[in-house]
């Protein structure tokens, strides 16, 4: 029964999502694992400021040095979220859609590390919006083991906004991360504690 379970502990739970991840990413890509600093996001095409109802365009790249891209096969995926304006993007490419309120790549779009959007800014210059945006490399395994993900938040003002800037990495633990923990390390306890009476 016990190599059972330490069989079981190296089996991956969750397989992979090439056709894109809705709200169970909102607090980032928690099936991969911890954050990792060898994936990078980089931001492209946005200004500094934004003026009023302008459309900018702009890429999101995941750069992984430590997970080259699988030829021919998944290489990342994102999730965006943004506080205010709209997004774009070209839907006849199929790599980018819109799910659960921000947007995410397709099953096409899991081919690729970079992705081309458009962001139209809100119409008061004096307001701010807030990016948040995931970033997952991916080996190719079809599974969740293996991959490293990155995120990266920051606020984008309007010309006129005189408030706090905000940029930063998101390093903090949410209370979902929290309850990831604490459901597995019980079931892990459990699981323990039953083969060790049989």
């Amino acid at each position: 029964m016990l190599v059972l379970v330490v069989i079981a502990l190296f089996i991956p739970i969750v397989t992979s999502a090439p056709g894109g991840i809705g709200t169970s990413a909102n607090d980032g890509c928690l099936c991969h694992g911890g954050k990792d600093s060898n994936t990078q996001i980089e931001i492209q095409g946005l200004p500094d400021a934004f003026e009023s109802d302008m459309k900018y365009n702009f890429s999101i790249e995941v750069i992984s040095h430590i997970i080259p891209p699988d030829e021919g096969g998944e290489k990342g995926g994102f999730r965006l979220l943004i506080t205010d304006g709209f997004i774009e993007f070209n839907t006849s490419e199929g790599l980018i859609q819109e799910l659960d309120n921000g947007w995410t790549h397709t099953e096409a779009g899991n081919v690729v590390r970079i992705w081309n959007l458009s962001f139209t800014s809100p119409n008061d210059n004096a307001s701010y919006v807030d990016f948040t945006i995931y970033g997952n490399a991916v080996n190719g395994n079809q599974a969740s083991s293996g991959d490293q993900w990155n995120s990266v938040k920051f606020r984008l003002p309007g010309v006129l906004y005189e408030g706090e800037l905000l940029s930063e990495e998101i390093d903090e633990f949410s209370p979902t991360n929290y309850a990831v923990g604490i459901v597995s390390l019980l079931v892990l306890t459990y699981i323990l504690v039953t083969a060790f009476r049989d």
